[in-house]
């Protein structure tokens, strides 16, 4: 998923990570099995397989936990040398415990069996080379993912931005029919307002988030005036964390536009903050009443909003939606993690 693009730097992360060391156990102990299976002249089938099972295990576990100790010195290298690196690690360690298990034995044979140690090493060179070809397939399919992901976001940002400076143009062309004054200070707060909306990021921090909706605020009041009552109940200090750019702002907007446009008597709307250890709720209420407004409906910037907090947080953020005869509520819950 694009919200773990770690994965797609290099080879090795993609190793050292619960999927790979779970395919390594899996094809170590399908590699038991068949050696187990085979034509061999000591003990039982399964007295074999325990031997086996525990012999390629400890190779892959001390393989993997050296390979997790020397993590960012090999990422750091070409593609080839880390390939080089993982290799020479695997075919290290099975050597050191062949030679240990043929030392073992000299007492009862009186020499090394050269035979069992070119072997076991045949076998881990086989297995490694088979294991990187399908992690480095494993790899190349998180990439494009990650990729796609990417430009699918970029086009969820360029989809929703316009549509923002679009309302926000009318409403200064109205003003500039009613009040020139008034038309002039909503151009300076829109080109304010504009310097966030077009943050080349995809996080701003969230008092930027906050302080986009309160400009956006600022200048629909220009146009609605006292028509247009809003509450801002926020934490007295907000909390230190990056949000995606643009996702509080157009629920300001859509509560502006179908809770208080084109309602006669105008509407409430109330912007609310809780704060807990694990997650940050944005809640965003506009009063509901007979509207003779031209919006058909909030789905476009919702929409958006749901498929960019899928790309970027999967199930780890949502957007909430409840309506009663008399509010309209949405509430955005986003994790409270740091994001890079």
């Amino acid at each position: 998923m694009f919200k773990s693009p770690d994965l797609a730097n290099g080879l090795l992360p993609a190793i050292v990570t619960e999927r790979g060391v779970l395919a390594m156990l899996v094809a170590s102990q399908i590699l038991a099995l068949l050696l187990a299976f085979s034509p061999m002249s000591y003990e039982s089938i399964w007295v074999r397989l325990g031997i086996i099972s525990l012999f390629v295990h400890c190779v892959s576990v001390i393989g993997f936990t050296i390979l997790s100790l020397l993590r960012q010195y090999i990422s750091a290298r070409s593609g080839l040398v880390e390939y080089f690196f993982i290799v020479t690690i695997f075919q290290i360690v099975t050597l050191v415990m062949s030679l240990g298990v043929s030392l073992f034995e000299v007492a009862n044979t009186h020499f090394l069996d050269w035979s069992f140690i070119a072997k076991n090493s045949a076998i881990c060179l086989f297995v490694t080379l088979l294991f990187l070809h399908f992690m480095a397939i494993f790899r190349d399919k998180v990439t494009t993912i990650a990729t796609l992901s990417r430009l699918e976001l970029d086009a969820l940002h360029a989809r929703i931005r316009p549509h923002f400076l679009y309302n926000s143009l009318n409403t200064i062309a109205e003003l500039t029919q009613q009040d020139s004054d008034a038309a002039e200070q909503a151009v300076l707060t829109l080109a304010n307002l504009s310097r966030y909306a077009l943050h080349p990021n995809k996080f701003v921090s969230l008092t930027e988030e906050v302080l986009l909706s309160q400009k956006y605020i600022e200048l629909e009041t220009w146009r609605f005036a006292s028509k247009m009552q809003v509450n801002w109940l926020l934490p007295v200090s907000l909390p230190d964390i990056q949000v995606p750019v643009l996702t509080i702002q157009p629920l300001v907007e859509n509560a502006v536009n179908y809770g208080v446009e084109g309602h006669i008597t105008g509407g409430i709307i109330t912007i609310e903050m809780h704060v807990d250890t694990e997650r940050v709720t944005i809640t965003v209420t506009n009063s509901v009443g007979k509207s003779v407004s031209k919006h058909k409906g909030q789905g476009i910037a919702q929409r958006n909003i749901k498929e960019r907090l899928a790309l970027l947080y999967g199930d780890s953020a949502k957007l909430d939606v409840q309506q009663t005869n008399e509010q309209y509520r949405v509430a955005l819950i986003l994790p409270y993690e740091v994001k890079k």
